[in-house]
């Protein structure tokens, strides 16, 4: 995954998960962890996401549709936890609630791994941090120069500022190699911001890197309200149509394979190097099979696995 990162390589495919809460018992993580590695294992993917959940009530001040619950720390249940899982792991860190010395050690771990790592800043600027992310990616540039270090990209912040790919390219100046998106529901919203991304990139004579875009499939109008919660773009007309279709699930799966095909589509007749994240935002059972399904759609999209399931021959 490192090769693909540095290559920056299109058609990518990551699998996005949460660790467990950290009041299970220890018997409960384990079977948690053995469940995970065992679906992860029959997926046509090339790293997993571990992300690292914060409390981001400070955001905003509507209320949150599901309760925050602190989880397992996303480094040490990447490598510890699910230490049987062979694959590469990209590991989120908020480093705002991080000091200097915790950053450092939880880098030089994923870096003796073989991993990849994904820095977040703060939830909001009115939120108190022990770490700045523009200090965080100078440590890791300092401490760990070979780690690839990713960075997040919001197609809603860009609507509203204009901005956002100019605060990519300042990532990029710091040391980050690829980009991560957050869920993606509004096509325009993130094509526009591939777009200005990538001109930015070819007028300053830089490649542009890969750009994972995350769906995230969405089986309950709790789930819908969540992701809008998490600042997520759901277009009205959408929005409109999940709420009152038969199938909420089953529809929010068509979108997504129509919101990558489009993007792929645009990606590809633009050179932009894309690749895909799925996610599960949800803990419901029928959610994460929607996104385990979601992951063989987005494989076959890309080509990875031929319509019967199977990988291609080359």
């Amino acid at each position: 995954m490192r090769e693909h990162i540095r290559a920056n390589r299109s058609g990518l495919i990551t699998y996005g998960i949460t660790p467990p809460k950290r009041s299970y018992s220890s018997d409960r993580l384990v079977g948690v962890a053995a469940a995970q590695t065992e679906r992860i294992r029959q997926l046509p993917i090339d790293a997993l996401v571990v992300y690292d959940i914060q409390d981001e009530s400070v955001r905003t001040e509507v209320p949150r549709p599901f309760p925050y619950l602190e989880c397992v720390e996303s480094t040490n249940y990447a490598l510890d936890s699910l230490a049987q899982l062979s694959i590469p792991k990209i590991v989120y860190r908020c480093v705002a609630p991080l000091s200097k010395e915790e950053l450092s050690t939880s880098l030089q771990r994923l870096h003796a791994s073989s991993c990849l790592s994904v820095l977040v800043g703060a939830a909001s600027r009115h939120q108190t941090s022990a770490l700045k992310l523009s200090d965080a990616y100078m440590l890791a540039k300092d401490t760990c120069p070979d780690l690839p270090i990713g960075g997040v990209l919001i197609a809603e912040r860009h609507q509203q500022s204009q901005a956002e790919d100019q605060r990519a390219i300042a990532k990029l100046d710091a040391g980050c190699t690829f980009f991560i998106s957050q869920a993606v529901y509004s096509i325009t919203a993130t094509k526009d911001l591939l777009s200005d991304f990538y001109y930015r990139c070819e007028a300053q004579q830089r490649q542009m890197p890969t750009v994972l875009i995350t769906l995230s499939p969405c089986g309950s109008l709790r789930t819908l309200d969540f992701l809008r919660w998490l600042g997520v773009s759901v277009p009205r007309w959408l929005e409109n149509d999940l709420r009152r279709s038969r199938d909420i699930l089953q529809a929010s799966l068509k979108v997504c394979g129509e919101v990558l095909a489009d993007l792929h589509d645009f990606a590809t007749s633009h050179h932009i190097p894309l690749g895909c994240n799925v996610e599960s935002v949800s803990l419901s059972r029928v959610e994460i099979e929607a996104s385990v399904e979601l992951i063989r759609l987005v494989a076959r999209q890309f080509g990875r696995i031929g319509h019967s399931g199977t990988e291609p021959s080359c």
